[in-house]
């Protein structure tokens, strides 16, 4: 099967390239948005097709964003006016409006909505009984296509006054979407009543995997609704849309109260990206080519170990490092530009063979990566390690770094004392060079392949370049279970599971578990026969070993275990399947980071049996008297589900995510 990327055919973010006017609730600004020539070829001549979506995150804070006139393609740049003005007196941006409106604020992107992409609605039937799209429940669909959203009864409310600087941050920092999840909290109502000139945050379930959503705004050509006009947040992209907090903002413009609102949106079809050609990790000319990976794998093997032959002899401080200045001539057994070290230190007593955490500050060690400052800046060049960074190395990498004479590391050995594992120090280093834009790559004996450390959100994981797509798409489900093998009735049952969410979910599905053997292994082999991908997050165990089953994998060293939970982040929901202490560890982790709000709240499914019944019944026994003692929420209770029989699972995804 060829995986694709899809993506909405939109510009970069645009932003304030002046302020016209500027004042307490309201500001009138420029708006310049860059625009690339392949975006130029698709929609010039149709700017009538073309619909402003402002951020999302200035939505949620109930900032409009409204442009002024029509928009015409002709340079790199398409400039607008547009006005900016506050919708939810409530939130108390008003005042601050003028301080945030700056030259250089993103604002939004120009999206391609051709008519012949939108779904009509014998399209939209097929594709959400296909497992393509999910959308809301009770939604309907008209003659033309468009579909009604009705939204959750549910409000968005700010957890304490936004100051400043917390607006400051929403708007202008990377982390701001991360910012504002905190910072808003839900509030379930039995009707969501709009006053007239109010608006409000409310929210829907919707899961877009290969279409993007475009809801109708009055000033995109449609009628002021007289169940509220949704702010200028319009377009909901493919992947990034999954789940059930799908942000609503709906204003209402009448002078009549609305209760319920509601609001109308087309489907449209996501454009394909072809697969990317895939490069070698040497991208410094000339470039070989290889027919496969497994033979770039070796010829990079070959070369790690004639160069370690040749330079090291086991002494921690004789670690390799080389720049890669014309890799055919290093694959034939040529000299790297820079070689470390020339001469191999002699084994004399302990001392040589100290470890990572043994040198003081008064030992200066020293490391090949010092001849980095050889390196010339903007070369962009190729470091090969023997072992992934420790501190000292790590420094001096980020230095050559900012010069950009270093544009990539690949390294043979994750640790020198804890074989493929990672520290929690490794794993803010790989956040560091994503930082700098420094690409990593793991020559990974163990797994007989070359690997690249890619990032979904927040976390990285490492995996062959062909399947980068493929996770960037994947809907993921966490599966926890036992070290121990499930029973032949839990692994059928589990089959059974699997194949009902992949019909509702679609193809682009993705399991993560533990990595080790038992219902781990299973599960994987399972995901793998239902051609889903595989993820894995390794830890350093003395109990249990780890199978070689996952495409994506993170490895974490055992005193990291907790700070490997959160590579759990990534998936959507999880299931915990037959297990014993250690699945009870991370049940319990699970919940307290919903609880905490650090994942969203999702259905829960504790999948298996025990004699007949279902295995965690007591532990379902156990949520209810802690709800009823006041010392869990709620939700536990109803976002739980016990069972043994597969056919549950799917029915009760549908009912908690309020899915149609």
């Amino acid at each position: 099967m060829t995986h694709r990327a899809y993506v909405t055919p939109q510009t970069d973010d645009g932003v304030v390239s002046r302020v016209l006017e500027s004042g307490p609730g309201t500001c009138l600004v420029e708006v310049a948005v860059p625009l690339k020539s392949q975006f130029l070829d698709l929609a010039r001549g149709r700017e009538d097709e073309l619909v402003f979506a402002s951020r999302s995150r200035l939505a949620r804070l109930g900032i409009e964003v409204t442009p002024r006139g029509g928009i015409t393609l002709e340079n790199d740049v398409v400039r607008f006016e547009a006005r900016m003005e506050t919708t939810i007196p409530a939130y108390g941006v008003g005042d601050m409006l003028p301080q945030v409106v700056l030259p250089g604020l993103r604002v939004g992107r120009l999206v391609f909505c051709p008519p012949e992409r939108a779904l009509t609605s014998a399209g939209v039937l097929e594709a959400v009984e296909a497992g393509e799209i999910n959308l809301p429940d009770r939604f309907s669909v008209d003659s033309t296509g468009r579909f009604t959203i009705q939204p959750h009864r549910r409000l968005f409310d700010l957890a304490r006054p936004l100051k400043l600087d917390d607006l400051v941050s929403v708007v202008a920092t990377a982390e701001g979407r991360k910012f504002l999840n905190g910072m808003q909290i839900a509030r379930d109502v039995e009707n969501i009543v709009l006053e007239p000139g109010s608006g409000i945050i409310t929210s829907c379930s919707m899961f877009l995997h290969r279409h993007y959503v475009v809801i109708e705004h009055q000033s995109n050509g449609g009628c002021l609704s007289d169940l509220g006009d949704h702010l200028q947040a319009v377009v909901l992209d493919p992947v990034s849309t999954r789940g059930t907090r799908v942000f609503l903002e709906i204003v209402n413009r009448s002078g009549e109260t609305i209760v319920n609102p509601a609001v109308t949106a087309r489907i449209y079809e996501a454009m394909e990206q072809p697969k990317i050609q895939r490069p070698s990790v040497f991208a410094v000319p000339p470039v070989p080519v290889f027919d496969s990976e497994k033979e770039e794998f070796d010829t990079l093997r070959a070369v790690f170990d004639r160069l370690e032959q040749k330079c090291t002899n086991g002494n921690y401080f004789d670690r390799l490092c080389a720049v890669v200045d014309d890799w055919s001539a290093v694959a034939q057994g040529g000299e790297p530009k820079i070689l470390w070290p020339d001469q191999p230190h002699e084994v004399t007593d302990i001392d040589s063979l100290r470890s990572t955490r043994d040198y003081s500050r008064g030992d200066r060690p020293q490391f090949g990566t010092e001849r980095l400052r050889e390196v010339a800046d903007n070369t962009g060049a190729t470091v090969l390690l023997g072992y992934f960074p420790n501190l000292v190395e790590h420094v001096q990498i980020c230095d050559a770094a900012l010069r950009g004479a270093v544009g990539r590391i690949v390294f043979r050995r994750a640790s020198y004392e804890h074989g493929p594992f990672m520290s929690a120090k490794d794993q803010n280093r790989l956040a560091d060079y994503r930082s700098l834009g420094v690409e990593v790559h793991w020559c990974n004996d163990d797994w007989g392949h070359v690997a690249k450390h890619v990032y979904r959100g927040y976390r990285g994981y490492f995996l062959k370049q062909e399947d980068e797509v493929r996770l960037r798409n994947a809907l993921i489900i966490s599966i926890y279970g036992s070290a121990r093998p499930l029973s032949q009735v839990d692994e059928d049952n589990l089959r059974e599971l699997l194949s009902g969410l992949k019909a509702l979910f679609g193809e682009d599905l993705a399991i993560l578990t533990g990595g080790g053997p038992g219902a781990m292994q299973q599960a994987s082999k399972i995901a793998h026969s239902l051609g889903l991908l595989v993820g894995a997050n390794y830890i350093e165990t003395v109990d249990q070993g780890t199978n070689k089953d996952a495409d994506f994998y993170q490895c974490f060293q055992d005193n990291n275990r907790h700070n490997r939970q959160r590579w759990f982040e990534i998936a959507s929901f999880q299931i915990f399947c037959t297990g014993g202490l250690g699945t009870l560890e991370e049940i319990g982790l699970t919940l307290t980071d919903m609880k905490l709000g650090m994942i969203e709240s999702a259905p829960l499914v504790f999948f298996g049996a025990h004699k007949g019944e279902p295995y965690w019944q007591h532990l379902g026994r156990q949520f209810d008297n802690m709800v009823q003692d006041g010392r869990a929420p709620a939700w536990i209770v109803d976002n739980v589900l016990l069972t043994d029989d597969p056919a549950a699972v799917p029915p009760f995804y549908k009912r908690i995510l309020e899915l149609g």
